[in-house]
């Protein structure tokens, strides 16, 4: 099973200055492609006005529609119109895809066929090059090359549902929750440790986590590795150690640490305002929520 990480489109770019040695034309050659396919498969497709040709169920006004923000997830198959598989998900491995809607949607190939679903249906999309990977060759994909795609979307969640799943996932049972909407659970308690929030010197060691698990480089082993986990390691060191007035962090992760002590271990949901915003940081997309696990030791 094969499983691309950060697809993304940018035609125009990988059009310019491209082209094919000779006088035919890309556009062109991948309209005889996709009508010869559809007339060996016996498809009957609609075309979208900017050249996507798809088969969406037929619209029933049931299932979630997407919103800026929301969390997508997907399963889907990709393949050359010769039945080459170029990239899939896979669920019997529980392997899918997930998107934040109007954050890291918009460069992705899968962003056009994703407006045609709503939660729980399923479309094949037959793509030109033009709104694929362009003139530009990668791995088994030779240059202009039309895609097909089978795509469905399994569940749609805005923040709050994401939230849920979240506390849900990892048995995060009747958390507090604050004025500003931070979620937040002691799983260790010392009422006797150094106050955080007094300036005392600490050790923060800490996990952050998505609200989904994504396909990336694990940045202890190398390994790839398919996890929520984000970023993980220490604020501070035994010689300098860590001390809040004197460190710039997102809103979320200070409120937690101003309610902890030194002994202890807590996890700290917070919506995307308490965190990267809707501009995102690089791994972490716009309008994500995040999920922390933080522990405070003496340095």
């Amino acid at each position: 099973m094969k499983y691309i990480l950060g697809i993304v489109l940018s035609c125009f770019v990988l059009l310019s200055g491209c082209n094919l040695g000779s006088d035919v034309d890309p556009a062109n050659k991948n309209e005889e492609e996709i009508q010869n396919y559809i007339k060996l498969k016996n498809l009957k497709l609609q075309k979208s006005p900017e050249g996507m040709y798809y088969q969406t169920p037929t619209a029933s006004g049931a299932g979630i529609a997407r919103n800026t923000g929301d969390l997508v997830t997907f399963h889907y198959k990709m393949t050359l119109l010769d039945g080459t598989v170029i990239d899939s998900t896979s669920r019997s491995k529980n392997i899918n895809r997930s998107l934040v809607w109007g954050a890291n949607s918009a460069q992705s190939i899968f962003a056009l066929p994703l407006s045609f679903l709503k939660e729980g249906e399923t479309g094949l999309f037959i793509i030109p090059s033009a709104l694929a990977f362009g003139g530009t060759s990668y791995g088994d994909v030779p240059a202009y090359s039309v895609i097909r795609l089978d795509l469905t979307i399994d569940a749609i969640r805005n923040e709050d549902a994401q939230i849920a799943f979240i506390l849900k996932t990892y048995n995060i049972n009747n958390p507090e929750k604050t004025s500003s909407g931070l979620f937040f659970k002691k799983l260790v308690d010392n009422p006797t440790g150094a106050s955080v929030a007094a300036d005392a010197p600490v050790l923060v060691n800490y996990t952050g986590r998505l609200g989904y698990s994504y396909v990336h480089k694990d940045a202890t082993s190398g390994a790839i590795v398919y996890n929520p986990i984000f970023d993980s390691g220490t604020l501070g060191t035994p010689t300098v150690p860590f001390v809040l007035s004197q460190r710039s962090l997102i809103l979320g992760f200070t409120e937690a640490l101003k309610k902890m002590r030194v002994g202890e271990k807590a996890a700290v949901v917070m919506p995307h305002a308490l965190a990267y915003g809707t501009a995102g940081n690089s791994a972490i997309p716009g309008y994500s929520p995040l999920y922390f696990e933080i522990s405070i030791i003496a340095p």
